[in-house]
């Protein structure tokens, strides 16, 4: 009979051991080095009986293939691409989203026992903890931003129904103040917390892992009154802009954005980053990468609330061409790498106070 691997299959090293897993079987399966060749071998179909290794008799790789076998890892050629497909929708997503979805479950997270909170408190105070907000230079200029808070009276009922996507914006510059309020309640601290070995910790307006608060901010200025044009990056304890030698031009923001539009006509724009070894120091398990992406949705919805709230109208996307990102700003791509992109301005609205493609239904339809 012949025998064909199952596709796809996805071989995941961790710490010295392999597994074995894909998105047609639950979990994942621990197995040696010869059993992945094996399957290696059988990425086209074989005769069961003349299939072997040289490290292992005739006996025991036919016990081998009647396990994978058993456990529906390799199944009669003729069934492997008729009688099983991959479920929907990692057909469509495929193995690098598998694989992201398996290796980050499970996280050890600790139960509490006194012996593992001291294992633990010993293990991240013997690193240096790194700091929570960038290290700067004291003679590196900063644009120090009024702190005189713009007013926010619109009840938070209609700031919810309010929130919408907005990619048309008028030529009218934003305000300073509005800008600086923006930047202050999306991005600053609102206030410290003495937290013991982890520190002095940042208390802002989004929800953080741990309040590690990973997010850096660059801001790419159009048009706001009283700044001028460029490239920054948001000092969030100072409360001001750093220059940046980076092109973050409207054109520049529209490619790495694929076009989207979100940059034409908007007053500035944002591109959030993460500096990984900040959630790192406390979280050592692959999972901290999964909260990092949670925290960057949390602060990105802040933002878009909070623009709402001073009228302002906002735009929010993940798809960005990441490499040529870490090149505009310089970044390292492991030590630190950019996760979102966000544009703002004075919205152009229709008479509804809705973006101005907005189209309500006029028919009755299915949803």
């Amino acid at each position: 009979m012949k025998v064909k691997a199952i596709s796809p299959l996805l071989l995941q090293c961790d710490r010295g051991k392999i597994y074995l897993t894909s998105p047609r079987m639950p979990g994942r399966l621990r197995i040696k080095r010869q059993v992945a060749e094996i399957l290696f071998a059988l990425q086209e179909p074989q005769d069961q009986l003349t299939i072997g290794h040289p490290e292992l008799s005739h006996e025991q790789t036919q016990s081998v293939i009647q396990t994978l076998i058993s456990a529906g890892y390799i199944l009669p050629a003729d069934e492997a691409e008729q009688k099983t497909q991959t479920p929907h929708p990692w057909d469509v997503w495929g193995a690098n989203a598998w694989n992201f979805h398996t290796q980050l479950k499970d996280a050890p997270f600790l139960r509490g026992a006194s012996q593992e909170m001291e294992a633990y408190e010993a293990r991240i105070t013997s690193r240096v903890r790194p700091p929570n907000v960038r290290e700067e230079d004291p003679e590196t200029p900063v644009l120090l931003l009024p702190r005189v808070r713009s007013e926010m009276n619109v009840p938070f009922r209609s700031v919810l129904e309010n929130r919408r996507t907005h990619r048309h914006f008028k030529e009218d510059r934003v305000g300073l103040d509005d800008f600086a309020t923006l930047l202050h309640y999306s991005f600053a601290p609102m206030r410290f917390a003495d937290s013991g070995v982890m520190g002095v910790q940042q208390l802002k307006s989004y929800a953080s892992g741990g309040a590690r608060h990973e997010a850096e901010f660059y801001i790419a200025v159009f048009n706001v009154h009283g700044v001028e044009a460029g490239t920054y990056r948001y000092d969030t304890i100072r409360h001001g802009l750093v220059p940046v030698e980076a092109d973050l031009s409207r054109a520049a923001m529209e490619r790495f954005t694929y076009d989207q539009g979100f940059f034409t006509t908007s007053s500035f724009g944002v591109v959030t980053t993460a500096l990984t070894e900040r959630m790192a120091w406390k979280y050592p398990h692959p999972r901290a990468y999964k909260l990092m992406l949670h925290n960057v949705g949390h602060l990105v919805q802040v933002f878009s609330m909070t623009a709402s709230a001073l009228g302002l109208g906002a735009a929010i996307t993940g798809g960005f061409r990441d490499t040529e990102v870490e090149n505009a700003l310089r970044l390292e791509g492991s030590s630190e790498f950019p996760t979102f992109f966000m544009s703002c301005g004075v919205p152009e609205l229709t008479p509804e106070g809705q973006p101005a493609v907005y189209r309500a239904p006029t028919r009755p339809t299915l949803s």
